[in-house]
């Protein structure tokens, strides 16, 4: 997928200054990558039950899984992005008995130190990988909010801290590159929201979308951008009890979209 230069995007907007410009998350925004997580962990918290023989897992097996993986996220620098083993061994320890906390620091001192041959882990977190690399489809309303806002002329910028490759081919999988200017790869901080405002130019209404409120909305809406949250499926620990307040809310995509339309 082949893009312009983020400055020559920036002047053709600006030749159109009555257009709005939008930023876009990816992953649970546009589409279900949460979905893909819930399908992945639960096929790994069953072949981890598989591979130990003991299963005290409770009737709400994504959420005891979920439990111990934001245990983890919390700790790790990479967030959401630990190392998959991380996760099978701290499920190793939590169906042995130790509650999610003391699971997840009994991993972080030494993740090898569980009742698996190295060959087991290796097959079961090949599996979860590959799981992890399903498409993930379109949320409700995305196709029809995309095409409105290209038909009404507004720069699509997506911003991601998951890949640009990555991004770039699921657009493609769902059928809705054509409709992204820019695909920008970057740490979404409120330097990066400056950056675009000052690109865009101060005619220019720059509006930010996304599903979390601390990683999307929060830097951006301080940068001086308009922004719109849509509250995904899952939360991470880290979004419970924040808020924006300059946010406006809104149930899909194509309500933001809409929102944005009207002049919101």
């Amino acid at each position: 997928m082949s893009q312009p230069s983020l400055a020559s995007t920036a002047n053709r907007t600006r030749r159109d200054n009555a257009a709005p410009v939008v930023c876009l998350d990816a992953d649970n925004t546009l589409w279900d990558t949460d979905g893909v997580f819930a399908a992945a962990q639960l096929r790994l918290l069953a072949n981890v039950i598989g591979a130990i023989g003991v299963d005290t897992a409770e009737e709400d097996r994504l959420a005891y899984v979920r439990e111990i993986d934001q245990e983890l996220a919390s700790r790790h620098h990479l967030g959401l992005r630990y190392p998959a083993r991380l996760l099978i061994a701290a499920l190793c320890h939590r169906l042995l008995g130790d509650d999610p906390s003391l699971a997840a620091r009994k991993t972080w001192n030494d993740p090898s130190a569980v009742p698996l041959a190295k060959e087991v882990i290796e097959g079961i977190e090949k599996q979860y990988l590959a799981d992890l690399r399903e498409t993930p489809a379109l949320l409700s309303g995305v196709h029809s909010g995309l095409e409105r806002l290209h038909h009404a002329d507004a720069t699509l910028v997506l911003v991601t801290e998951g890949g640009r490759d990555r991004v770039e081919n699921l657009l493609v999988a769902n059928k809705i590159d054509k409709y992204i200017d820019r695909v920008i790869d970057a740490p979404k901080r409120k330097e990066l929201f400056l950056r675009l405002r000052r690109l865009f130019g101060a005619n220019v209404l720059v509006y930010m979308i996304g599903d979390q409120v601390t990683r999307d909305i929060q830097p951006a809406a301080e940068a001086g951008l308009r922004t719109i949250h849509i509250q995904g499926k899952f939360r991470p620990i880290w979004e419970v009890g924040a808020a924006a307040l300059t946010a406006r809310e809104a149930k899909t995509f194509e309500d933001a979209a809409n929102a944005i339309l009207a002049g919101g």
